[in-house]
């Protein structure tokens, strides 16, 4: 029904500007585009939720399936639009611009990820898409982890050496660990079952 009444209001403007040719208003896109807002307030709403709890978190898991979903370039804009205004707005305070960075850079790599390696989770069988999905949660969060962790580093102490840097990742690896230890479960556990719920819309989308 939205489909059609989308359609419907795309009709009536081009019968009343007929000159403006149909394909300048791609109907895909626009349904791409108001999903990804769609998808951008859960994220940051999920993100909310689970605040409280240290390292356990479901930002990371939906900006995947986001990329999944609608493709790497608006699996980027979700990750990279739901970061930053949850990380400006948190109650704890907006994050410098180091950190600032890299949580945007890491959340828009990980809705690329989902583009990229979303389908081919999807194809593989119960075993193996288990492996790959926990494998693939346990690299982007290490990603996110690392650069996050220097992001944090340059905000705090504005010192450029490594060793310090080094020492400063160290004394965080307890969190670090709890957070791969659950995204690691999370995406090996979850990951396939809501892709194989989501192909059928990803083909409609695509």
């Amino acid at each position: 029904m939205p489909t059609e009444l989308a359609r419907a209001v795309l009709l009536r403007t081009w019968l009343l500007v007929p000159e403006l040719p149909l394909r300048i208003l791609p109907m895909q896109r626009t349904q791409k585009a108001l999903l990804a807002a769609l998808l951008i307030a859960a994220t940051v709403a999920l993100g909310y939720a689970l605040a409280g709890i240290p390292n356990v978190e479901l930002m990371t898991i939906t900006v995947f399936i986001s990329g999944y979903l609608l493709g790497a370039r608006f699996g980027a804009i979700v990750g990279a639009a739901s970061i930053a205004v949850y990380s400006v707005f948190n109650p704890l305070g907006a994050a410098l611009p180091p950190l600032f960075v890299a949580q945007v850079v890491a959340f828009a790599v990980i809705g690329i990820a989902g583009g990229a390696l979303g389908g081919v989770i999807a194809r593989l069988p119960r075993m193996g898409a288990i492996i790959v999905a926990g494998v693939t949660g346990l690299a982007v969060t290490s990603l996110y982890d690392v650069l996050t962790n220097i992001g944090a580093f340059y905000s705090i102490t504005g010192e450029d050496a490594p060793t310090n840097l080094l020492k400063f990742i160290i004394g965080g690896v307890v969190f670090v660990v709890m957070h791969l230890v659950w995204n690691t479960a999370l995406f090996a556990v979850a990951l396939k079952p809501t892709l194989n719920v989501l192909a059928r819309y990803r083909r409609e989308l695509a």
